[in-house]
């Protein structure tokens, strides 16, 4: 099993929509953390825990240049990936390219 390094977390209060396949409904305005963890690889993940709700795995893919700077590639398990999200990342000096706003 891959080790997760914790590297931050975010707490926040914010509407939330569920989006699905058959289309988007209000959720109201819930309480969320979002922690943000590490692998050694070019990997990582967002626990996204929204009180009274559930939570979200967002899945990371990243490309680290030779300063061990990370810069995002790809996600999964949402169907966008939300501003808070982008917010948690840039705070701890990931690169989000303007393509994931």
């Amino acid at each position: 099993m891959m080790t997760a390094y914790f590297i931050g977390k975010e707490t926040f209060n914010c509407p939330l929509i569920m989006e699905g396949s058959w289309g988007e409904k209000d959720i109201g305005t819930h309480e969320s953390t979002m922690e943000l963890y590490f692998h050694d690889d070019a990997t990582g993940f967002i626990e996204w825990d929204i009180e009274d709700v559930g939570f979200e795995h967002i899945g990371l893919w990243f490309t680290i240049d030779q300063f061990g700077i990370r810069t995002l590639d790809e996600y999964d398990g949402v169907m966008c990936l939300s501003d808070k999200a982008i917010a948690l990342l840039r705070k701890f000096d990931v690169i989000v390219p303007k393509d994931f706003e």
